[in-house]
């Protein structure tokens, strides 16, 4: 690859033996020799020492953070030329020099390698790095994708090189990511397979001592294991006191994931390390088990192979996840109205049944407050069961997540929705009006159309999009607490709030 830099001068990275000031007359002709590089960097960092900020404005200010991203893009570039030119002479002198005089961590130092390494398949890369325009973070995204889909894809595409130059790196890593997947050529253009592909973990000690569990998975498994996490943990919460006791006292709720985490992996408990002697999550609060998966009809009958698929709670997904449904899920039909409501769906009756539940999944998607995913999710009546002598309707079901849910019946507020000439659906909330004559809750008559409580902590006011259509859903795995398969008769219901 044929680059340019001061690491591609006659100096080289001994130095040479030319010193500042110093005339070859070999040829008759008077040469000033090239400074060691390392007297250029010494140099610039005398420079940056010297930089005074006293007394600029905001936009001088900004435009010093934009240039100094740009010197260390070129600090960057100059620490990956001479890391590859290591590796080319002994193999393992990066990382050293790494690790020992530039002080990264050894996680850090292997990144920094490998970058250079790829680099030097990527000629185009390696221009966009030597000019300051790609940031370290943006080469590991691309050399992520080269490792998945091949050096040559990633940097003959003009498109994401133009991204990688111009998005911000976090942005640019879930970019770098998807053109990974979508290119993967042992996935065959299955974007769920290339995904699958792509999973990954690490299991290793940090620098204090304690032990690091990352990973990264498809959206589908995703789904289940937060589903199972996240079912763990509540029973964690409520076995800790829940909120009729302290259960902070015990353990905050980062240590009771890592601790669900744990059990549900080695079915001992985290606190004792003894064998579990409980029989896990209890009560039918959550979403059952399994996955909801809602298409448009398009995506059934093969007429619109690229329509809408996604899991509830989950989100989007390629619609090739129907291809590894079992035959034993079911597929229901479910017709909603221009406004999103369900025209029909199942009996009504005091809590709702599992049919009812599902629909206000596929309508909701999730807490309409806070937009936690629908497994955290209860069904509450709008009109109040006991107060409103509300009906158990679809219409008048909203799902509420429990920290919602308690926070509404707290402060003697009730949801309201609005819905716009586009269907558009905005939820909020609004004081409870007392009985006439009275000073306490009662009927409210009809709910004022209140705008969104920005105000309120930890509620605000949520859109969210629903389009008249005929949707499709294959309910995959839905099943009862004791492994029996849900239906709209089954004893075990999800439930409804008060």
């Amino acid at each position: 690859m044929e680059r340019t830099g001061v690491l591609n001068g006659s100096a080289g990275l001994d130095g040479g033996s030319g010193t500042p000031g110093a005339v070859d007359t070999a040829n008759g002709s008077a040469v000033v020799a090239e400074p060691p590089v390392w007297e250029l960097l010494d140099a610039a960092g005398e420079a940056l020492r010297s930089v005074s900020l006293e007394g600029l404005s905001e936009d001088e200010l900004s435009r010093v953070v934009a240039e100094t991203g740009r010197v260390k893009s070129l600090a960057d570039a100059t620490t990956l030329r001479a890391v590859g030119r290591l590796e080319s002479l002994r193999a393992g002198s990066a990382r050293e020099a790494l690790v020992g005089a530039a002080k990264l961590s050894g996680s850090s130092a292997k990144r920094v390698t490998e970058a250079a390494l790829q680099i030097e398949e990527m000629p185009n890369v390696g221009r966009l790095v030597d000019s300051g325009e790609l940031t370290l973070p943006s080469v590991f995204a691309l050399g992520s994708a080269a490792k998945q889909c091949g050096a040559s894809v990633v940097d003959g595409s003009d498109e994401l090189l133009h991204q990688a130059a111009t998005r911000d790196s976090g942005s640019f890593s879930r970019v770098a990511r998807r053109f990974g997947q979508r290119n993967d050529p042992t996935a065959g253009g299955d974007l769920l397979k290339a995904q699958r592909n792509s999973r990954k973990a690490d299991v290793f000690v940090g620098g204090d001592g304690m032990g690091v569990l990352k990973g990264e998975m498809d959206p589908v498994s995703f789904g289940l294991l937060e589903q199972a996490v996240d079912a763990r943990k509540d029973y964690l919460w409520r076995k800790d006191g829940g909120r009729d006791g302290t259960p902070d006292a015990i353990r905050n709720n980062g240590q009771r994931t890592m601790d669900a985490v744990f059990e549900l992996c080695t079915g001992r408990d985290a606190l004792t390390h003894e064998p579990l002697a409980d029989d896990g999550p209890r009560g039918s609060r959550r979403l059952p088990p399994g996955r909801i998966i809602a298409v448009t009809a398009g995506v059934v009958d093969g007429t619109d192979p690229a329509g809408s698929c996604e899991i509830i709670g989950v989100g989007p997904v390629p619609p090739s996840v129907l291809d590894r449904i079992s035959p034993d899920d079911r597929l229901v039909g479910a017709i909603f109205g221009g406004n999103g409501q369900p025209l029909w769906l199942g009996r009504m009756e005091r809590l709702a049944n599992l049919a009812q539940y599902v629909a206000v999944a596929l309508r909701d998607r999730g807490c309409v407050l806070c937009r936690a995913p629908m497994h955290r999710c209860r069904l509450h009546h709008v009109d109040e069961w006991d107060l409103d002598q509300g009906p158990t309707d679809i219409e008048n079901l909203v799902a509420l997540c429990g920290n919602c849910h308690q926070w509404l019946h707290r402060n003697r507020r009730r949801v309201v929705r609005k819905v716009d000439a586009y269907g558009a659906i905005t939820w909020s909330t609004v004081l409870r009006r007392p009985k006439s004559g009275t000073g306490g809750d009662g009927p409210c008559g009809s709910p004022t159309q209140g705008g969104s409580l920005t105000g309120e902590p930890g509620v605000a006011g949520a859109s969210v999009e629903h389009s008249g259509m005929t949707q499709g859903r294959r309910d995959a795995g839905c099943r009862s607490a004791d492994g029996a398969r849900g239906s709209s008769g089954s004893e075990r219901s999800p439930p409804v709030g008060r």
